[in-house]
């Protein structure tokens, strides 16, 4: 399976995070699947594909051709270089059979709410899994049940994202989900 993974790449991330991150990359490859990312080298990007690496997995980056002229590209994985941000959440999207959300600043909740978005629209059926550590998403969560209570949206049953609290549950429910052609 490959996993796509949206994450924050600030070089202010803090050591709980940057651990959380690395786990996560080691968890993906040693279950065998493939990590795809956005082929940074700072913040939790670099240390998710770090901590695959360490693990002995397969990690695909999708790129701005600026970000590696800029020299912030990771070097140990296969990079695929695109010319826009909408070209690199396609090659994103187009390489997941899964997602997990870590935690991240704008860039990445953009691409976590449009995930979210296409899934609710019946545009894939992928799984969606927000990992939750250190109660991260718990604002997001509340806002997307003020949504609900509000009436913007549906209450689904089961709803189109999952939440884990740790990395090793985050990949269960992706391998769990993907076998259910019912998530």
């Amino acid at each position: 399976m490959r996993i796509t993974v949206f994450a924050g790449s600030s070089r202010s991330s803090a050591e709980p995070f940057l651990a959380l991150a690395r786990v996560l990359g080691g968890e993906i490859a040693r279950r065998r699947h493939d990590l795809v990312y956005g082929g940074g080298r700072t913040g939790l990007m670099g240390a998710l594909a770090d901590g695959a690496l360490a693990a002995g997995g397969r990690v695909e980056g999708v790129i701005l051709r600026r970000f590696i002229d800029e020299d912030v590209h990771h070097l140990g994985v296969e990079m695929f270089e695109v010319d826009d941000m909408r070209s690199r959440k396609a090659g994103l999207d187009v390489r997941a059979d899964a997602f997990v959300a870590l935690p991240g600043g704008l860039g990445t909740l953009e691409e976590l709410l449009e995930v979210l978005s296409f899934r609710k629209l019946a545009l894939h059926h992928r799984p969606v899994v927000l990992l939750n550590a250190f109660g991260f998403f718990d604002a997001l969560l509340a806002q997307l049940e003020r949504a609900v209570a509000d009436g913007f949206e549906k209450r689904l049953s089961p709803p189109y994202w999952s939440v884990a609290g740790n990395p090793s549950r985050a990949v269960d429910l992706c391998e769990e989900l993907q076998a259910d052609p019912r998530s």
